[in-house]
């Protein structure tokens, strides 16, 4: 079998599994904190994480990584947009 065929995508039964509800998540940062610290927040307190702010994000599906992506604005709301699709072939289930 050539390369090519072996890295085709067969989506002709995706409509059997189209509908399942699955949890999509988009992780910007991280931070690791003191507990002391945490109770002094207080709302408008200000977070620093340990990514830059272009830095791509880590996107997963149902906690597997699947992409990275950055930070898009949406008129009045912010989405990702996918800039890498993440190789994950070789996770053991």
């Amino acid at each position: 079998m050539a390369l090519a065929e072996e890295n085709k995508t067969d989506f002709g039964n995706i409509s059997k599994v189209a509908n399942v509800e699955v949890k999509l998540s988009a992780i910007l940062g991280r931070a690791k904190l003191k507990l002391h610290d945490v109770i002094e927040y207080d709302t408008g307190s200000v977070i620093m994480l340990n990514e830059g702010n272009n830095d791509p994000v880590d996107i997963y599906v149902n906690d597997v990584l699947i992409a990275k992506g950055k930070i898009v604005a949406i008129e009045d709301t912010y989405g990702v947009k996918i800039v890498e699709i993440v190789d994950n072939s070789g996770i053991n289930k």
